[in-house]
């Protein structure tokens, strides 16, 4: 994985590990519950982004060298 990548990567996961932890503490209010899952949710879209056109490049690349 390059560098890029795996900045590419953990950025969005530390997001969501960074809101998991504000929740699991409690102690938010209703509309901080509701934007701190809307935050985990775009992170977690991000992510699934990412490892979608990390597998369309490598099979791209597969197919060049077949």
């Amino acid at each position: 994985m390059t560098s890029s990548l795996d900045h590419e990567l953990r950025t969005p996961l530390a997001a969501i590990q960074g809101f998991v932890a504000l929740l699991q503490e409690g102690g938010v209010s209703a509309s901080e519950e509701r934007e701190y899952l809307l935050m985990i949710a775009r992170s977690a879209q991000r992510l699934q982004v990412l490892l979608d056109q990390n597998r369309a490049v490598l099979r791209q690349i597969q197919t060049e060298s077949d």
